[in-house]
């Protein structure tokens, strides 16, 4: 088999980097850093990074190369004085950021609630359920832009459901403002529905970090 290089390094994460963060390396890296050739970057360089992406987002052929080739690396890695490569961006304006957040900690530029490695407060049973709610939001999928409003129709601590008309892609991670609190979710599902006679969409998200804008009630302060 040919010697592969080490696509972590390239795109400038550890390796237990979940997807939303080497999407968002290799994005920043393609854009933010204008490697794309569109942009002024090398074709070959391009190459490498797309190279390196299209094996780490998707998770068998990660899976084959963390099997096949990473462990060579792995041995490199705790022989050399170096430190390992870390990095982490805020998943809405890709924002480099110095270390990994702390709980309940935001970006200084978009104002998005971070993921962090805290686990979340603990809660009854209760608090975590799935409760059906009527309430405007308002939501960004990138920064800066323009917020889009949409309907939230059910929420737990976890993840939510809201109803828009714009057809959100799966893994798509959204900046999220109600009265109740600020988050940072990525899209799992998306369905077509009807509403009040219109087509729109209900679009299921998985929280990467809540702050709950009112400690005491149905809702906890917590950071998922």
């Amino acid at each position: 088999m040919k010697d592969r290089r080490n696509y972590y390094r390239i795109l400038q994460v550890q390796p237990d980097a979940p997807p939303e963060i080497i999407h968002a390396s290799y994005r920043t890296m393609m854009r933010e850093l204008k490697r794309h050739p569109d942009l002024g970057g090398s074709t070959s360089e391009a190459a490498i990074l797309n190279e390196a992406y299209e094996t780490l987002s998707d998770p068998k052929r990660r899976a084959d190369y963390d099997r096949e080739f990473f462990p060579k690396y792995a041995k490199h890695a705790r022989a050399s004085a170096r430190p390992p490569v870390a990095a982490a961006f805020c998943p809405i304006c890709k924002r480099s950021l110095p270390r990994k957040p702390e709980p309940g900690e935001i970006c200084l530029t978009c104002q998005t609630p971070l993921q962090s490695d805290g686990q979340p407060a603990r809660a009854n049973s209760r608090s975590l359920e799935r409760r059906k709610i009527s309430d405007p939001i308002f939501y960004y999928s990138t920064w800066p832009g323009k917020a889009e409003q949409g309907n939230m129709i059910d929420f737990s601590p976890r993840g939510m459901r809201f109803l828009c008309n714009e057809k959100l892609r799966p893994q798509t991670v959204l900046k999220i403002s109600s009265k109740l609190f600020e988050a940072s979710g990525t899209v799992t599902n998306l369905s077509e529905v009807t509403s009040s006679g219109r087509k729109c969409y209900a679009v299921g998200i998985c929280f990467l970090a809540i702050n709950f804008k009112e400690p005491r009630g149905a809702f906890l302060s917590t950071s998922a």
